[in-house]
Order: C-alpha cells, then sequence, then structure tokens
C-alpha cells in the first residue's frame, strides 16, 4: 500500500494522512504484511513473528486480529484474508 505510512517507535499507521488506532499485536501483523506487499503470508508465520517480538499469540487468534484490524482500514479496504493467509494488496 503505498499510501501507508508506519511508524514502529510509536505503534501508529496511518493511510491516505488519516491515523489509524490499533493494538501493538494489530500493528506488528500491518509491519510484517506491508514487508510481504502482495505475497501471502501464513497465519503461523505472523504468530512465529509476533513471538519473536515477545508477543505471545496462537496462530489461531491470529484470525480475530485480522479481521479487527481489516475494519480499522478505511475504503478501498486492502486487506485480503483466504483461508489461513493474508496479504496486502
Amino acid at each position: 500500500m503505498s499510501n501507508l505510512i508506519l511508524d514502529r517507535s510509536q505503534y501508529q499507521a496511518k493511510i491516505n494522512g488519516q491515523g489509524i488506532v490499533m493494538s501493538e499485536i494489530e500493528f506488528e501483523i500491518l509491519w510484517v504484511l506491508s514487508g510481504h506487499s502482495g505475497r501471502s503470508i501464513t497465519h503461523k508465520r505472523l504468530a512465529q513473528h509476533l513471538e519473536e517480538h515477545d508477543l505471545d499469540i496462537s496462530a489461531e487468534d491470529i484470525l480475530t486480529n485480522l479481521i479487527s484490524l481489516k475494519e480499522k482500514i478505511p475504503q478501498p479496504r486492502r486487506l485480503g484474508l483466504l483461508g489461513n493467509r493474508a496479504m496486502l494488496i
């Protein structure tokens, strides 16, 4: 997403200049997905990344956070979910 700005030091995101309020886990998910833009990534890989950053979450709980994050992204939403994979488009 070319109109996405992420500030990891403050866990803040802006899309089209609009701030998005999100949890630390949602931010980290968005961080990983932005690094793989246009390619899908499994929920298991997202859970591994979060674990590497001392955020404990199961692969099963990833979907709940992805759905919450998708709802927070303004239209047009560019977060795709398919099965156990997610991607930014």
